[in-house]
């Protein structure tokens, strides 16, 4: 039996947390800080959370870390200004003006959390 319980609720925390100090262009300590965490729980949630991510992707050749990106000149229909992030596995993500950040990066988290299934292009 495991030594501890594995609090999925407390991941899904740091989860947030750990996504929303990447986005927030902070440095760790300063996020910490305005956030009242404990800068060394930081630390040691994103190593156990990488090491259960580590241990939970499938044996399969790597894939590259950064893909091709490609700038599209092209009006947004209605003069809607928006963004498109084409994730992974045929996932995307389309953001409108003045999206708010805490809100992406827990859908970020959420989607990096999950496996991808087959899902229509943008």
């Amino acid at each position: 039996m495991p030594r501890h319980q594995r609090d999925l609720k407390l991941e899904q925390f740091w989860r947030r947390h750990l996504a929303q100090q990447d986005l927030s262009g902070l440095t760790i300590r300063d996020y910490c800080t305005n956030h009242g965490l404990n800068e060394a729980s930081f630390y040691s949630w994103r190593s156990i959370i990488a090491k259960r991510d580590r241990r939970a992707e499938p044996a399969t050749p790597a894939t590259p870390a950064f893909l091709p990106v490609a700038v599209v000149d092209a009006p947004a229909p209605h003069n809607d200004p928006s963004i498109e992030i084409q994730l992974g596995g045929g996932r995307c993500v389309r953001l409108r003006n003045g999206c708010d950040r805490a809100l992406l990066a827990d859908v970020l988290a959420l989607l990096q959390s999950q496996p991808a299934k087959e899902a229509p292009s943008c």
